[in-house]
């Protein structure tokens, strides 16, 4: 957090801009935050259940949020370190590198809006891509797809009826309330089957991720318009360090 002050003094000095109270800490956040998203992603790729089931096909969100929190203490380093060594070469590659998240943020963001309908056919394909393989040797694979269909509390991709369409013999363990080894076998000639979660695997993930999508879109416009300036604040002391 001292660079992060000498970084504030240095932009202060320069009148490079008018650093008001909310912006200093606007910029200690970004940093805390940098650090946050590398340690919660990288908890969530080494131990969530659901992750395997999904990094066939769903958009990779914890590796996305792993790369921006590096993007972010990288940016935050060289910033720092070129202004308190009034090192060009670094503010040079700071400004560079913020204006190329920009324009990858912007694109991005424009990207998803526009293909979001592609996009969900990829992911509900993609999921029903992984289904098929239950049952086929795989106990990892089994053991993950019956765990994200209980934690998720979901059967299928759009329903349990999907699995009528797969190469397995009756729904997945997981699906069934009471999981137990074999509940799920030969479902649909069973005289009694188990009950089972009704909504699909792709609604309830959605359903989990969706409140998150307001405040990420949020984010990523303060940071980017962050970036864009820091980005002409670094070009403005590259010429007064040259």
């Amino acid at each position: 957090m001292e660079e992060t002050s000498d970084l504030i003094d240095v932009l202060e000095s320069v009148g490079c801009l008018p650093m008001m109270p909310l912006i200093k800490h606007f910029i200690k956040m970004v940093l805390s935050l940098g650090a946050a998203v590398i340690v919660s992603a990288s908890v969530i790729i080494h131990n969530d259940h659901e992750y395997r089931v999904i990094d066939d096909g769903i958009l990779p969100l914890p590796i996305f949020c792993l790369v921006v929190g590096i993007a972010i203490l990288l940016l935050v380093f060289l910033g720092c370190d070129g202004n308190m060594r009034r090192n060009p070469c670094m503010l040079k590659t700071y400004a560079w590198i913020a204006l190329a998240l920009v324009i990858a943020e912007t694109i991005l963001g424009v990207l998803i809006f526009q293909k979001k309908g592609e996009v969900d056919e990829v992911d509900k394909d993609s999921m029903k891509s992984i289904m098929n393989r239950y049952g086929l040797g795989d106990n990892a694979l089994d053991a993950s797809l019956d765990a994200a269909q209980q934690d998720l509390e979901c059967c299928g991709v759009m329903s349990y009826t999907d699995w009528s369409n797969f190469n397995y013999t009756g729904v997945a363990d997981g699906c069934c309330k009471e999981m137990t080894q074999g509940c799920g076998v030969d479902y649909f000639n069973n005289t009694s089957p188990p009950d089972l979660w009704e909504t699909g695997c792709y609604t309830s993930l959605m359903n989990e991720i969706e409140p998150f999508y307001i405040a990420l879109g949020i984010f990523s416009i303060a940071l980017a318009v962050f970036l864009f300036i820091s980005m002409i604040c670094a070009c403005g002391m590259y010429g007064k360090s040259r």
